[in-house]
């Protein structure tokens, strides 16, 4: 992916719908703490992606959240170049 594209999935957007469908439906599941809404369930459903695509997607998530909370709870030193949050939206 080129650099713009990554800056934009920082901010769940991407030019490519099918993508930006699979953003918008991962940050819904963040937000909701892993009870995403029938909408977007749907949408990410009518954008092409399989339910087990779906399961992929939360599991992603949720990994993620995990190795952050465990980095965080261990203490481990970042040793990757610092990155500049961005608010998501």
């Amino acid at each position: 992916m080129s650099k713009d594209e990554i800056e934009r999935a920082q901010r769940f957007e991407s030019e490519d719908e099918q993508r930006a469908a699979a953003l918008r439906f991962a940050r819904e599941v963040v937000e909701s703490r892993g009870s995403p809404s029938d909408e977007a369930m749907e949408e990410v459903r009518n954008a092409g992606y399989t339910d087990e695509q779906l399961i992929e997607m939360v599991a992603t998530v949720n990994l993620a959240t995990f190795t952050n909370y465990m980095n965080d709870f261990m203490g481990t030193e970042v040793d990757l170049p610092v990155q500049e949050p961005t608010d998501g939206r």
